[in-house]
């Protein structure tokens, strides 16, 4: 698209229904979505500091990792599916349909009295929540001129971060005072308000220029083949060695699946991954983007107090705390980068300066870990983050704005998805990297 945007400030989005001022996004649209977003990123990682606790009343500590992974492989296949709904059937209803998912799956997990049940709760939970996120940007973007998406990004990339972080808080007060079931409890007041709220986003009405023909075929390809490859990459190097036959299968059989899901894509009538739509040059490079931010995000959250704990000696506590300065710095970034993009229409910038200014960092605190000391590998990991933040708000916007109103949730979701392949392929890979060093 060049270094500008071509959005004008307000465009219909068909017919009737016009764009709504901010005052009038800020209102309607956003309190209902951002609850919902809330509810989907606290989710991610409210269970970091009750998992031990769920391992000494439900037993089963070998499989315990389960209860994360179980929801992750399930919201990222499903936020595709949500989105090609959501396209075809309403979003505003959909993300109705998602939140009684979640919110019932929240009831089922807090009311579980084994690991397996537990487990399978979750990923029903999943079910609900991998449409929360995704039909909660479109709907920004469905009601918002596409010259102010960049401000409503920036709002759901300060969310994210926040609510992310302030996960394992919360999910620590409720273990330690109340019990780890009330960390899924919590959810089902959140999900009614949620629900009350999201009632009150407009409707707008959706074309459908045909009868609805289920993709069956395409939804089992798309999953299986995730599957095979988000548990392949999350067990490389621990599970099953990188070169055992088991991880090459399973990546091999995920390379298959989705080649096969390309070839049914391209012919299916309502296809549930419109391919041809997200084979759009702006959208392949943006989630292309999005994959690398990912993955650089993801590996230094996950790693960086690892090391600060065995290479510097600091406590537990400590080194999360450490976190907050890359949290705070994405946040910070994040809010400016969308409201320079709302002012002047510049989108494509800030992904490229962005990354550059994340890769600097990345690259000085390569070089100078071993001796430096640990304020500077802190500021210089708030600036690795500052760089990060200027991706998110960019790349949603281009994709959107590339997509079109019509496919406004598939375009939403391919960025989901490419967020989870590419934290899934960065921590695979710096993993790997680290436990080969340290042996």
């Amino acid at each position: 698209m060049g270094n500008r945007s071509s959005v004008a400030p307000a465009v219909p989005l068909d017919g009737a229904n016009e764009a709504l001022s901010i005052k009038q996004a800020f209102r309607r649209v956003f309190p209902g979505v951002m609850v919902a977003m809330f509810l989907a990123a606290a989710d991610q990682t409210i269970l970091a500091s009750a998992l031990p606790t769920i391992a000494s009343s439900l037993g089963g500590f070998a499989d315990l990792s389960w209860v994360v992974v179980a929801y992750l492989l399930a919201a990222t296949i499903a936020a595709p599916i949500y989105g090609h709904l959501g396209d075809r059937f309403g979003r505003r209803r959909m993300l109705l349909a998602a939140l009684a998912i979640f919110t019932i799956a929240s009831l089922a997990c807090a009311a579980a009295t084994t690991l397996t049940l537990l487990i399978a709760a979750r990923a029903l939970q999943g079910l609900g929540g991998g449409g929360l996120m995704t039909l909660a940007q479109a709907l920004m973007g469905e009601h918002v001129s596409p010259r102010e998406r960049g401000r409503f990004a920036a709002y759901f990339a300060t969310l994210f971060a926040l609510s992310s972080t302030t996960g394992p808080i919360l999910g620590a007060y409720l273990t330690e005072h109340v019990s780890w079931r009330a960390v899924f409890a919590i959810n089902l007041p959140l999900g009614v308000i949620a629900a009350a709220l999201a009632l009150r986003i407009p409707h707008v009405a959706v074309a459908r220029p045909r009868r609805f023909q289920p993709d069956i075929a395409g939804t089992a390809l798309f999953s299986l083949s995730t599957i095979a490859l988000l548990f392949g990459l999350s067990s490389a190097g621990h599970r099953f060695p990188w070169l055992s036959w088991q991880l090459l299968l399973l990546l091999a059989g995920a390379l298959i699946g989705y080649v096969l899901l390309v070839i049914w894509e391209r012919r299916a009538v309502d296809p549930v991954i419109p391919v041809r739509a997200l084979m759009i040059p702006a959208i392949v490079r943006s989630n292309a983007v999005v994959m690398c931010f990912a993955a650089a995000l993801f590996s230094t959250i996950l790693y960086l107090p690892l090391y600060l704990q065995l290479g510097r000696g600091l406590a537990i506590g400590q080194s999360g705390l450490l976190l907050l300065p890359i949290t705070l710095s994405m946040v910070a970034s994040a809010s400016v980068t969308g409201r320079i993009i709302a002012k002047t229409g510049y989108v494509s910038i800030f992904p490229k300066y962005g990354l550059m200014f994340a890769t600097a960092n990345a690259l000085v605190l390569a070089v100078l870990l071993a001796r430096a000391p640990t304020w500077l590998v802190v500021a210089l990991t708030a600036g690795l983050g500052g760089g990060l933040g200027m991706v998110m708000p960019a790349t949603q916007v281009t994709v959107q704005l590339a997509a079109g109103r019509e496919r406004l949730g598939s375009a939403t979701a391919s960025i989901a998805v490419a967020r989870a392949l590419g934290g899934a392929v960065g921590v695979a890979i710096v993993g790997a990297v680290l436990f080969t060093l340290i042996g």
